[in-house]
């Protein structure tokens, strides 16, 4: 039993290893005339299986026949396939060849003969006996969407050659009813490449602003693609380019592009891949074939190394086939109905093996499609092409993006320099202002943003060119969504950095980029300055309000009744008007009515007076009667002094709730500008009803520029609404500005890029960097600050300082004291002409007795007594002692 067993293992031994290969294995090829790199790239295969590798022991390929067709030949091709199936061939190799391919497949198919092909192939499930080792596109296409999903584009164009090609492009297509919702526009190139033909699709693209291309071009034609795309303007910094072409190593980009521009492509392997060395290697004396390789191209194309990995593929499935199965070769012919035996066996054979090529792993599905394939994903860079990732069919999460920012960061830093930047730009002072010594166009402007950049190309080394944006505005979106201004020049790629005081917002943020800010600011309000008050005639009355000089008035009048009612009811201010005589018949009381309103008057004005209460009631009264002129009057002599000599303003608004409240005074803003933004986008109550104003009123409270909006303010009863910063510089340089208020909101100043610009970081870090060593706070001083001198503010402290007092101060005084002159003659003229009229005899009129006593007056300055006259001996105005003595002297 153990001899019988031990006898069928010998036996089955020696049955596998019974099969073996012929000495000479046949295979046929059939090219496209001008295909010469797959020709050769079949020949350089078969030679190095033949010479260097251990594939076969006793056997070797031998090609029975290369023929080079008209694709469109067809029939030519059948002949050629039949001559070589006379010969006896295991299988026919081809590249590109359509429409031939479709009766050299039913041939083959026909007879049984495996074909391998390495071209894109339409067909969802392929022939049985069709190996083709080129991917299918349903993983192509998928690989391309999920590295344009990944860049998170929003709209994209797919550039074709051919129509045809939009089948293997199938998932870039949905992407319009993706969740994504990516604008997806599809243009074919008419035509070979030339100016007439392809430009004015290049230009129109251009003209629609699109910024996002898939490229579907041969290996070929990129060269003029990218040459007519350059003319057009399409090639720079703020364009990205993914290209369906699998040969994007081996291009020669310097002699394309001359300025930055972003490519992302997909490979099957890299110039420094070890299976493209392994490639390359042909340490062999006999071995004199060339490796397939385009003139002055750096690396392996992907037609060439799919046509290798076919002939590998085949030559090692065939080794481990005879393993297991009988395998020879015989002659066919096409018109007999006669197949290769083996045909099918070995067919269904290569469909289930496995072998890895320099395209990775050759591996097909149950459809006999190649889709477990995996790709590299490369950028361009400065010295060629670098790999950052990579796609793979067979994984959950097929794309693996592992990019190195800071790499990414340094490239940015080295492609910037001697780069010439365009730069848009309005005048507005101090940020950008025309430079009258300026001798070139570097130095045709000045200002606190010039400086910034002069500093930046320093730093970074670049170039400039500055430009004026035709509108002189900042920018602002229309109803059909396009930006004018600096943000449109900026959209429309028209411009690299936009150079001015540019609010960062959100609306902004939706169109271009932003640098990190370089000023802090936020929106107030610009106001005519207050004239000084003139002084008032009486202004001395101002110290107290009308109230208080009211109840003053009345105090006084009650005080001084009430002292004549005490004085009168004390029997102790009654008193004998004779003290030398001790009898009396009469007492006096020296508090009549007027002489109480004579004795409060004089304590209010801090001087005395003959009367002195004696009883303890007047003398209570008068204490808390000069207490209350000491208070009053000290208050009121502070108070005076500061209402003499410190002129005051009178501000109709203090902030924005009374701009708000009011209709008086008339305010606006700038148009197209974030200022107007802001309030229309505010929500705040108070900032809606003045954009309500604003938007009413625009045509005469909005502005074409802050220039005009400042001049408004300077002509009188009208509000600017504008960034802090500007009005700040506006008042230090005319002392008839201020701010009114504080800041409705905060924001910064920031210099515009266009998306996705690769300029953005680089000058966003340099930002910093002069934020940090105090290169901006010294640009802002020096435009500011020291280019006013400060004089406003100068002038404002010697205007707090108590001035001297001119007569339009204490004028009033004056007048008072004038009116007091001629009220106090005319009480006199009043008195005398009474004590005229009640004369005894009546001998001498009133006007010669007046000019008889200011003749006295005159011409007796220093007299200090007059003879008694004769005309005033009236009973009634004279007492009896008066009466005795004029009796006496007559």
């Amino acid at each position: 039993m153990i001899k019988l067993s031990i006898f069928i293992i010998i036996f089955d031994f020696c049955l596998i290893n019974s099969f073996e290969l012929p000495p000479d294995i046949r295979i046929g090829a059939i090219f496209g005339k001008g295909d010469t790199l797959s020709r050769q790239a079949f020949e350089y295969a078969v030679a190095k299986i033949n010479t260097q590798s251990q594939i076969f022991q006793r056997s070797r390929i031998v090609v029975a026949n290369i023929d080079m067709v008209d694709p469109y030949d067809s029939f030519s091709a059948y002949k050629m396939v039949c001559s070589q199936l006379q010969k006896g061939i295991a299988a026919l190799f081809t590249g590109r060849l359509n429409p031939a391919i479709e009766f050299i497949s039913s041939l083959t198919r026909q007879l049984h003969i495996p074909l391998f092909l390495s071209s894109p192939d339409p067909q969802t499930k392929v022939e049985y006996y069709t190996i083709n080792v080129y991917p299918h596109y349903t993983a192509t296409s998928q690989a391309f969407s999920d590295l344009i999903k990944f860049q998170e584009w929003e709209e994209i164009a797919i550039i074709t050659e051919h129509a045809e090609n939009l089948l293997y492009l199938q998932d870039l297509l949905k992407l319009t009813s993706d969740s994504t919702q990516m604008k997806v526009t599809v243009r074919q190139l008419r035509g070979r490449p030339g100016v007439n033909t392809w430009t004015p699709l290049l230009k129109q693209l251009q003209e629609a602003g699109v910024s996002k291309f898939l490229v579907d071009v041969s290996t070929d034609n990129l060269d003029d693609f990218f040459k007519y795309a350059k003319v057009v303007g399409l090639v720079g910094p703020y364009y990205d380019f993914v290209l369906t072409s699998l040969d994007i190593s081996v291009v020669k980009w310097s002699k394309i592009l001359y300025t930055l521009v972003n490519i992302t492509g997909l490979q099957f392997f890299g110039r420094d891949d070890p299976a493209v060395d392994e490639f390359f290697d042909t340490n062999t004396n006999n071995f004199d074939i060339n490796a397939p390789l385009v003139p002055n191209e750096r690396s392996l194309r992907a037609s060439a190394a799919l046509i290798y990995d076919s002939v590998y593929f085949f030559a090692r499935a065939l080794s481990k086939f005879v393993e297991q199965h009988p395998f020879n070769i015989t002659s066919l012919t096409c018109d007999a109905q006669k197949t290769w035996k083996h045909g099918s066996a070995f067919s269904l054979f290569l469909k289930k093996f496995e072998a890895n090529g320099i395209t990775r792993k050759i591996k097909f599905d149950e459809n006999g499609l190649r889709t477990d394939v995996s790709f590299e994903v490369v950028d361009l860079a400065a010295n060629g092409v670098f790999k950052n990732g990579n796609w793979s069919a067979n994984v959950p999460d097929r794309l693996e993006i592992q990019r190195n920012f800071t790499k990414d960061y340094e490239t940015r830093k080295q492609e910037i320099q001697n780069q010439t930047i365009k730069v848009t730009t309005v005048l507005e002072p101090p940020y950008v202002m025309l430079n009258p010594n300026g001798t070139n166009s570097t130095q045709k402007f000045a200002g606190f943003c010039i400086d910034i950049l002069i500093d930046l190309s320093e730093r970074l080394n670049f170039s400039y060119q500055i430009e004026v944006v035709k509108d002189a505005t900042f920018g602002k979106k229309n109803e059909q969504g396009e930006w004018n201004g600096i943000i449109g020049e900026l959209v429309n790629r028209r411009a690299d950095l936009g150079l001015a005081g540019l609010t960062i917002t959100f609306q902004r943020e939706q169109a271009i980029d932003f640098t990190k800010p370089f000023l802090t600011l936020g929106i107030n309000i610009l106001f005519k300055k207050a004239q000084r008050v003139k002084p008032k005639l009486f202004g001395f009355f101002q110290p107290l309000s009308i109230d208080v000089w009211l109840y003053m008035i009345a105090a006084y009048f009650a005080v001084s009744f009430a002292l004549y009612l005490v004085a009168r009811l004390s029997p102790y201010e009654w008193r004998n008007p004779h003290p030398c005589k001790r009898s009396h018949d009469e007492l006096e009381n020296q508090f009549t009515f007027f002489n109480s309103l004579w004795f409060l008057i004089g304590n209010i004005m801090q001087q005395g007076t003959d009367l002195n209460p004696t009883a303890i009631s007047t003398r209570m009264l008068s204490c808390l009667w000069a207490f209350f002129t000491l208070i009053l009057v000290s208050s009121y002599t502070a108070n005076l002094a500061a209402f003499l000599t410190v002129q005051r303003m009178q501000t109709p608004i203090e902030n924005a709730e009374d701009l708000a409240g009011q209709t008086k005074i008339a305010y606006g803003v700038q148009r197209g500008g974030s200022t107007e933004n802001f309030f229309r986008e505010s929500k705040i109550p108070t900032h809606e009803r003045m954009w309500n104003y604003m938007s009413i009123n625009q045509a005469t409270v909005c502005t074409n520029s802050s220039t005009q909006g400042i001049n408004k303010v300077l002509e009188g009863n009208y509000a600017f609404l504008m960034e802090s910063t500007t009005s700040e510089y506006n008042i230090m340089r005319n002392c008839d500005l201020t701010s009114i208020g504080g800041l409705l909101d905060s924001k910064g100043y920031g210099f515009g890029v266009p998306q996705n610009s690769p300029y953005r970081d680089i000058l966003s870090d340099t930002i910093l960097k002069l934020q940090d060593e105090g290169v901006i706070q010294k640009y802002y001083n020096k435009w500011w600050k020291e280019a006013a001198n400060l004089k406003c503010d100068q002038e404002d402290k010697r205007k707090d300082i108590a001035a001297e007092l001119g007569f339009a101060n204490i004028g009033g005084i004056f007048v008072m004291l004038a009116v007091g002159l001629v009220l106090s003659m005319v009480v006199a003229a009043i008195e005398f002409s009474i004590k005229i009229r009640n004369r005894k005899g009546g001998q001498i009129s009133i006007r010669e007795e007046m000019r008889r006593y200011f003749r006295f007056a005159i011409f007796n300055v220093s007299a200090s007594k007059r003879r008694a006259s004769v005309f005033i001996n009236d009973d009634p105005l004279l007492d009896s002692h008066d009466h005795d003595n004029e009796q006496i002297r007559h």
